[in-house]
């Protein structure tokens, strides 16, 4: 008799120690679960935070596009406004060159005019008022001195005033 109860005893050893390792096992089995939910957990916590960074990173990208745009925009606009200040400059600058050639003309044409109404008259010289300044004068008035070689004709016609 002593061999069966050392065989129930063997057996409820087993049947217990059996009970226990299923008890472990279904702790294990539970505790992996509970693991692997927080693993889980963590990693949808870090892809949610991986997801929000992209956003703000590609929130901060845009915002240095458009940044960028506006400083080349700003850019474009001064460049213009400086191309437009040189080409007024040069206008201006054309303008008073194209004033002052006509300055210069002008009074180039007034000095042409000027020396043009003084061509009619002639110098006088230091001869006035001398017997060769009078004869000269009379013969260009009296019209005696047109012509002919200065002969015996027009000493005579000239008279006495040959001297």
């Amino acid at each position: 008799m002593a061999f069966p109860w050392t065989a129930l005893a063997i057996l409820g050893t087993g049947l217990y120690q059996g009970h226990k390792t299923t008890q472990a096992a279904k702790r294990a089995a539970a505790s992996a679960r509970e693991r692997t939910a927080q693993a889980k957990a963590a990693a949808a916590q870090n892809l949610r935070q991986m997801q929000a960074d992209a956003a703000q990173n590609a929130r901060q990208f845009d915002l240095q596009i458009q940044q960028a745009k506006e400083q080349t925009q700003a850019s474009v606009t001064a460049s213009e406004q400086a191309r437009a200040q040189a080409q007024q400059q040069m206008a201006q600058q054309q303008q008073q060159s194209a004033l002052m050639i006509h300055q210069q003309q002008l009074q180039s044409a007034i000095a042409m005019q000027q020396g043009a109404s003084n061509v009619g008259q002639k110098k006088r010289s230091a001869k006035r008022g001398t017997p060769e300044a009078m004869r000269t004068k009379l013969s260009l008035d009296s019209g005696l001195g047109q012509g002919g070689t200065g002969g015996a004709g027009e000493s005579i016609a000239t008279g006495a005033l040959n001297v």
